[in-house]
């Protein structure tokens, strides 16, 4: 069916678009539409691991084998059989396979793509489009697969990421999950609560990662909460101590034995390190407790 007919058959609001040229390159479809190469919605059908999906990106973007998974173009006649479109003029709704939209695409306030045919086009605001896809009938995902480009890059950058971390973000397709999390948060905690997820191969969630933004007061707090929560399927129930607190009032209150173990009695710091514990009621973790100690005393 042609995606006109479609979107009529569903209810849809769209533009149809009579083009002057033949286009089967998205720089000259967006010309012709007078939209941008962003906006145009290119469908691919690709074979994965023996299966095969219809994939949609942004015209200027390609299909990432590092997000998405090693993948190819399906043959022509194949895509043919399974369009009932010519390469280039396949449409969003052209098959019933399990898709995979960028998200790039929803987040644009209009797309467009090809009816079908080479000379004819729609417009779609994208919410339209959504609810096209909802009423389709056929699985679809709207994620990150798309390769980042050097844009991304310096976007993250201006951000307060470094270009190690930037390239983190893009390649792993968490660019979204770290907006949704920056705001307000230091930035390398929210980079290293993504890292912890992906490292204990962790399922993404929002709500998950905001509350140990909220009670992470360092890197390693964080990282023992993720592993917590990796281990358990919970976070652990607050402590109701500050560390911070407990070290800061320990060593205001044994002045002497800092001066001893800065001037070298190893063992002060076994007293430091008793007497934190005992105001944090034994809850403290050891060895984060005697790393916090030595960076507040500075030896």
């Amino acid at each position: 069916m042609k995606a006109d007919s479609f979107l009529e058959e569903k209810g849809l609001e769209f533009e149809e678009i009579h083009q002057d040229n033949s286009t089967l390159d998205c720089d000259d479809a967006a010309r012709e539409r007078g939209v941008e190469t962003s906006q145009i919605a290119k469908s691919l059908i690709v074979e994965r691991g023996g299966g095969k999906f219809h994939c949609v990106v942004p015209g200027d973007r390609t299909l990432s084998a590092g997000k998405f998974g090693e993948h190819r173009l399906v043959d022509p006649e194949i895509s043919r059989e399974l369009t009932g479109q010519e390469s280039g003029t396949v449409h969003p709704f052209s098959t019933d396979l399990e898709h995979f939209i960028d998200q790039r695409l929803i987040e644009e306030d209009r797309i467009s793509f090809t009816t079908g045919d080479s000379q004819k086009g729609v417009i779609i605001d994208t919410e339209e489009f959504r609810e096209g896809l909802e009423k389709a009938g056929f699985s679809f995902h709207i994620e990150d697969i798309v390769e980042f480009t050097d844009e991304d890059i310096e976007n993250l950058k201006e951000q307060g990421l470094n270009e190690e971390k930037a390239r983190f973000v893009l390649s792993k397709g968490l660019e979204e999950q770290f907006h949704e999390l920056s705001t307000g948060s230091d930035t390398g905690i929210v980079i290293g609560v993504l890292e912890e997820f992906r490292r204990h191969s962790l399922d993404y969630d929002s709500e998950v990662a905001e509350e140990v933004l909220s009670r992470a007061d360092r890197e390693t707090h964080m990282q023992k909460l993720v592993q917590a929560y990796a281990e358990e399927g919970k976070l652990p129930e607050e402590s109701g101590y500050s560390l911070e607190d407990a070290v800061e009032h320990v060593l205001n209150e044994n002045q002497d034995t800092v001066e001893d173990y800065r001037d070298g009695k190893d063992s002060a710091l076994n007293y430091l390190l008793g007497q934190v514990m005992k105001n944090t009621n034994g809850q403290a973790e050891g060895e984060e407790a005697r790393r916090e100690l030595e960076e507040r005393i500075g030896v």
